[in-house]
């Protein structure tokens, strides 16, 4: 039995450091009131959007209101719900059965009780968390509570990534594109589970698929502790075309590999349909009824990994070919839709990936400042066509770029990668594993560095865990990757230009940019950007455009969510605001559409554009995004939506490949 915690009603209440711990001793009088609360509070859902619904702060997303409130951090929170009492009833009915909680996503650190009974602790929020509230149940506790305590510091975007040891997303602290807003919250459903007996822990689901003879197969590996004797493993695949289900006793459990015929392929936009097949696995009992049961959605696809055209041979190999049809990666660099991600609706995803499906987007970089997607995006990103590259949580930080490399941190990491990939390999989306974002080692500080590679022992302690996971998807070290992180237009032809980033702003005239990108000789740009106002309305709607405001002081609070772009708005002729904002549109879209054509010319040379970065997650007055918050699209996506749409030109057969 499971129940969804989701569904019923929370309460948060905010308090001075540790006071929620007096108030569980005989002291508890002189904190019996929390210093926010009791309000409710909707779960999944941050601390955030609940103080801001009762009124507790203002909108931070209102001109500089952000800083208003960052003393969330400060405080100790405590979301709290009463357990369903058909699920106490179940559990106390069932005696031997386990009462287990399942948090998928929990941001940050802290505590969990039942009752006045602790049940575990948590740190760390890209990995989940399992709580055995049996013993706390059969003492007649029904209290739910979730304690967040802790929130790490210095993780923004200026500083050592040598130094950064917390597993939260580092763009909460504030980077280019966002101010500080640091997240406390439950990113994900908790679930209560009643586990009797044996149970299926754990289950992967993977594919194969041969597109030059339509052979497939389904692979499930299963693992069932404290199984018995008499218990059987059925599983089933049913879609297009095609059902199969095979069934073994449970002692045969382990990788059972199921060939299937008559399948339709997964296939990229815009190609389509795109075919997905639902697998069951259940756990039988003797007498044939259902103990567990697993569900799931496949794919069927070939991906396999060329060398470009004439690349550099030790390049590594970047042309993406799928279901053996060559494919020019044109896509966005994704980042979380807003800072408390934990607010983010299944309708927000599908509005934001239905518009970069409008503008022929076939690719989506999960940046590695932030975490693994959601469940939510892998299916809609199933169901649209769109490939994914998923990095782990790790990022450049300007003053040094490597990741610690002892071995404790190491073993860390590697614990993530098996976590993300238990979670989302079986997505037919999900191309790419990467280490994280422009890891590089760094001669002195703000220089951007060489790409790291798997010398580096956190980064070949992951790639080690995605290969034993899941060996038929590719892992990369980092990006960039190969000798240089940027493209110097004076090394063009010497083979120095791998997987690149940027540039992403261009202090030059129009006619030096144009020569720059036909002069190109990059394998990959996986990194692309031009500085863009948001639209006049816009800027009105959310206090960036007050009445009558000096340049200087519009500047001024423009720097606190644009500091890095307001370069051309510096130098700007006399004339109003407005004019501006066209022109700066004009210019985004002008220059991203022409490196694009120009990049996507080259194809199979060249193997992919890919835009820093799709959306703002805050209203920016410049930012380089080509949606804006409320994801409407700007003139340089409308650009771009021309030539990710236009024919490509037919691709010779690449040498060398890699399986993926």
């Amino acid at each position: 039995m499971t129940k969804d915690l989701a569904a019923g009603a929370w309460t948060l209440r905010g308090w001075r450091q540790n006071d929620w711990e007096l108030a569980r001793t005989p002291e508890r009088a002189k904190v019996s009131v929390p210093d926010i609360g009791p309000i409710p509070v909707a779960v999944p859902g941050s601390v955030r959007r609940a103080l801001l619904a009762s009124g507790e702060i203002p909108d931070p997303v209102v001109g500089r209101n952000s800083r208003a409130s960052e003393w969330i951090e400060r405080r100790h929170w405590t979301f709290s719900t009463t357990l369903p009492a058909d699920v106490l009833a179940e559990a106390r009915r069932r005696p031997g059965a386990r009462a287990v909680l399942v948090c998928e996503g929990l941001d940050h650190a802290g505590q969990v009780f039942l009752g006045d009974i602790e049940v575990g602790a948590f740190r760390g929020s890209f990995t989940p968390y399992e709580f055995d509230l049996t013993e706390a149940l059969a003492g007649g506790a029904d209290q739910l509570s979730i304690v967040f305590t802790d929130v790490p510091d210095g993780l923004g975007q200026n500083g050592w990534t040598s130094r950064i040891r917390a597993w939260k997303p580092r763009f909460n602290y504030g980077w280019d594109w966002t101010p500080r807003l640091v997240q406390t919250g439950i990113t994900e459903p908790p679930r209560l589970e009643i586990r009797d007996g044996g149970v299926l822990d754990p289950v992967a689901v993977r594919t194969r698929y041969d597109a030059s003879t339509g052979a497939a197969a389904l692979l499930v590996s299963v693992a069932v502790p404290a199984a018995e004797p008499e218990q059987r493993i059925e599983v089933s695949v049913d879609g297009p075309g095609m059902s199969a289900t095979r069934t073994v006793p449970v002692a045969d459990a382990g990788t059972m590999t199921i060939d299937v015929t008559g399948v339709l392929e997964w296939r990229v936009l815009p190609r389509g349909p795109q075919a997905l097949y639902a697998v069951r696995v259940r756990l039988l009992s003797g007498t044939g009824s259902t103990d567990d049961l697993y569900e799931t959605r496949v794919g069927f696809r070939q991906v396999e990994w060329h060398a470009a055209e004439a690349s550099p041979p030790e390049a590594e190999p970047w042309l993406c070919v799928v279901n053996g049809e060559p494919l020019f990666l044109q896509g966005v660099n994704w980042v979380p839709i807003r800072a408390d991600y934990a607010d983010v609706t299944p309708e927000d995803y599908r509005s934001r990936l239905l518009a970069y499906r409008e503008l022929g987007v076939n690719v989506l970089r999960v940046w590695g400042g932030s975490g693994l997607e959601t469940e939510t995006f892998y299916r809609l990103c199933d169901e649209l066509g769109m490939l994914v590259w998923q990095e782990l949580p790790l990022s450049s930080s300007g003053l040094d770029n490597a990741p610690p490399a002892d071995a404790e941190f190491a073993a860390e990491l590697a614990e993530i990668a098996v976590s993300y990939s238990a979670r989302r390999s079986h997505h037919p989306s999900l191309v790419l594993w990467g280490g994280g974002n422009e890891l590089t080692a760094v001669t002195a500080p703000a220089v951007p560095g060489t790409p790291l590679g798997e010398d580096h022992p956190a980064l070949a302690a992951a790639g080690a865990a995605f290969r034993r996971a899941d060996p038929d998807r590719r892992y990369v070290a980092t990006s960039p990757t190969g000798p240089r992180f940027e493209a110097d237009e004076r090394e063009f032809g010497l083979g120095l230009h791998h997987d690149v980033h940027g540039p992403w702003d261009h202090t030059g005239d129009l006619v030096s940019w144009q020569r720059y990108w036909d002069s190109d000789d990059a394998v990959l740009r996986s990194e692309v950007g031009v500085a863009g106002a948001s639209g006049f309305e816009l800027l009105e709607a959310f206090g960036l455009l007050p009445s009558g405001l000096p340049d200087a002081d519009l500047r001024r609070l423009w720097t606190h969510s644009a500091g890095w772009w307001l370069r051309d708005f510096d130098r700007r002729p006399p004339g109003p605001v407005r004019e501006w904002i066209a022109a700066s549109q004009a210019r985004q879209a002008h220059m991203l559409a022409y490196a694009a054509r120009a990049t996507k010319a080259r194809f199979p040379r060249s193997t992919g554009f890919i835009v820093w970065m799709g959306h703002d997650a805050f209203p920016c007055a410049v930012s380089l995004a080509l949606l804006d918050y409320r994801g409407d699209p700007k003139p340089a996506a409308l650009a771009l939506r021309e030539v990710f749409l236009s024919a490509t030109p037919e691709a010779l057969e690449p040498a060398g490949q890699e399986s993926a």
